[in-house]
């Protein structure tokens, strides 16, 4: 009697996050519920568009790693050009009025939308059309959204009754600043700074402006920033209860990474 084969081949899964500086891929095994591994593409903003895209399509196919079947592809946009806007305010025909403080040049690019039903807010964008192109036509079928949207959505799972807490995400340049207050998310704002002074500004007068207390309200980091740092010393100065965000609690998968890679690629690891 012939037996049937049921052996199950589980692909393995793959976020991308989209940076202005560069790209970064996130692989994680299935089998092993754990990331396998983390790349980073390294693309100097002032790179022409065209070389951008030469060096990512090189990158693809010399990389074995990412070349490989993928059982599921996530995509986060990690730019400038985004606004948070009320469910209820939203109108698809008006997508560029969201966001026209926020862009400085349109040139007809695409504008997409992730909807945050839970927080009954639209949080309207830019993506690089580009870049989704060019990992379209290599990988075929893929989601993305933009990477605010993911951050929300990781900080709620920390704070899902949006107890008085800040949380403050640092890519290399800038930093996302999300304030919770009276059970509301009260502030998101992105600020990009050239000297760590510059973004203490930012955020002090952030926290002044909402009457946020320095002395008992907590401040979570995330992102690109580690203890001994020059932000770390700075923001220590002025804020009193100053905690690394953790590994979320359903989400061991990077639990035995080395601390300061799982930090600095929080949102990545924290996609599937």
């Amino acid at each position: 009697m012939p037996q049937e084969n049921n052996l199950h081949i589980e692909f393995k899964k793959m976020s991308i996050q989209l940076n202005l500086d560069g790209l970064s891929f996130c692989i994680f095994n299935p089998a092993l519920s754990c990331i396998e591994s983390i790349y980073h593409l390294p693309l100097p903003p002032s790179m022409p568009a065209l070389v951008v895209e030469q060096e990512i399509q090189n990158y693809l196919k010399e990389e074995h790693a990412l070349c490989q079947d993928f059982d599921t592809i996530k995509v986060l946009h990690n730019n400038e050009q985004f606004a948070f806007v009320p469910e209820k305010y939203f109108v698809t025909d008006h997508l560029f009025e969201y966001l026209k403080f926020n862009v400085t040049e349109y040139h007809n690019q695409i504008i997409s939308h992730d909807t945050l039903k839970d927080e009954q807010m639209v949080n309207v964008y830019i993506p690089n059309a580009s870049i989704n192109r060019i990992l379209r036509e290599t990988y075929g079928i893929f989601e993305y959204e933009h990477l605010t949207t993911t951050l929300l959505g990781v900080l709620l799972m920390h704070n899902p009754q949006k107890k008085n807490a800040v949380y403050a995400h640092f890519d290399k340049d800038a930093f996302h600043l999300v304030i919770f207050k009276e059970g509301q998310l009260a502030f998101f704002n992105r600020f990009a700074f050239e000297e760590p002074i510059d973004m203490l500004y930012y955020l002090l007068f952030s926290l002044e402006q909402l009457s946020i207390d320095t002395e008992t309200t907590p401040l979570y980091l995330l992102g690109d920033i580690i203890r001994n740092s020059e932000r770390y010393y700075l923001i220590y100065k002025y804020v009193r209860f100053i905690y690394f965000l953790p590994p979320q609690k359903n989400n061991p998968f990077c639990q035995n990474m080395d601390p300061t890679l799982a930090r600095q690629n929080f949102i990545l690891t924290h996609t599937f």
